[in-house]
């Protein structure tokens, strides 16, 4: 006797089950996420009124376009349930599939809620369509352009996905069965191009930005946030060279905290990288440094300053100060990261 689930038309009628279980399921999905945002709001209002902004629907639409995304992983999962369970037992694995994921995405989203959002009420991001001019001074200027945690989690996911793509890849074709390696590694190709063109579309949408003497430069540290920012300059002119003494202050913000963060706890600042920028490009790093180093751990509302001399040509102009995470590989392809491919520059100016 011929087996159904072997034929073409079997096949077909399989990948429609599929289909019909999964997209009603992604309708509950979100509306589930959509539900816990709305009592967000409604349960905190008016704390969240000054978010209500176009920027903050557009970083909305981005963050539901990247939950669907995730769940679109679900057909990756789908090609083991259809190769390891019959057809009246697949309803099993994909019902639970579905609680475990979307229990996952709960969790995610109203922990990004209370750390990402919920501190912040008060500076919504700026609108990508059409946006706002960068170039006068920041509200909140920081080395990302997308929650890292986020982002974070994104980078791991993708991760994740490639080794696993790939090495069920090499079981399907070790047990011989070619259309599981074509429709895994189609999976794994689709979910690359579109993590690709999300780590390049927020780099296109970043923008080059100089703070003022005083203002702070945030970097994101999962759970909290660090602010540089310039105090003090002071130069020496000699005959072809000019001395620039930078007073760098490190300050641990306490009111960007996670609620699950203990008050007194330290956080060790990620290894950084200091440069003087000219209006050619020339880059200068520092001939020396004194005062507290900037791997210095602080506590929440703790700051220290750093000492950090500079030797430029007389004739250097236009200068400006980069602070900025030393580059790692992972860096450059963690979405919004002000490392990452084409990703633009925030500046201390001097």
């Amino acid at each position: 006797m011929m087996n159904l689930a072997a034929t073409p038309s079997g096949k077909n009628a399989s990948l429609r089950e599929a289909a019909r279980f999964w997209e009603r399921g992604r309708l509950l999905y979100n509306a589930i996420l959509v539900t816990i945002v709305l009592l967000w709001l409604i349960l905190t209002w008016p704390h969240f009124r000054p978010s209500l902004t176009l920027g903050s629907f557009e970083a909305f639409a981005v963050l539901g376009f990247l939950a669907n995304l995730c769940y679109s992983a679900a057909y990756f999962a789908e090609i083991f349930i259809q190769l390891l369970a019959p057809g009246p037992a697949r309803r099993r694995p994909r019902i639970a599939l579905l609680a475990l994921g979307t229990l996952l995405a709960i969790v995610l989203e109203n922990y990004w809620i209370a750390d990402e959002i919920y501190p912040f009420a008060n500076n919504p991001p700026p609108p990508i369509i059409g946006g706002m001019s960068h170039s006068g001074p920041a509200a909140f200027a920081s080395n990302m352009n997308f929650p890292a945690p986020l982002a974070v989690v994104g980078f791991l996911a993708a991760s994740g996905l490639l080794v696993c793509g790939a090495a069920a890849a090499f079981i399907f074709w070790f047990a011989r069965k070619p259309r599981f390696v074509r429709t895994t590694a189609l999976v794994v190709a689709a979910t690359s191009v579109l993590y690709l063109a999300l780590l390049l579309g927020f780099s296109a949408t970043s923008h080059s930005t100089t703070l003022a003497r005083g203002q702070e430069k945030y970097f994101c540290e999962i759970d909290c946030h660090l602010a540089y920012s310039i105090v003090d300059v002071t130069t020496q002119p000699e005959a072809t060279s000019i001395h620039y003494l930078i007073t760098l202050r490190t300050r641990f913000d306490e009111t960007t905290t996670s609620p699950n963060r203990p008050k007194d706890a330290p956080l060790t600042p990620s290894p950084r990288e200091v440069r003087l920028i000219d209006s050619a490009g020339h880059q200068y790093s520092p001939v020396s440094a004194s005062g507290v180093p900037l791997l210095t751990p602080l506590k929440p509302s703790e700051s220290y300053t750093a000492a950090l001399e500079f030797t430029l040509p007389a004739n250097a102009t236009g200068l400006k100060l980069l602070i900025s995470t030393a580059p790692a590989w992972p860096d450059h392809v963690v979405i919004g990261d002000e490392n990452s491919w084409l990703h633009k520059k925030t500046y201390l100016a001097l």
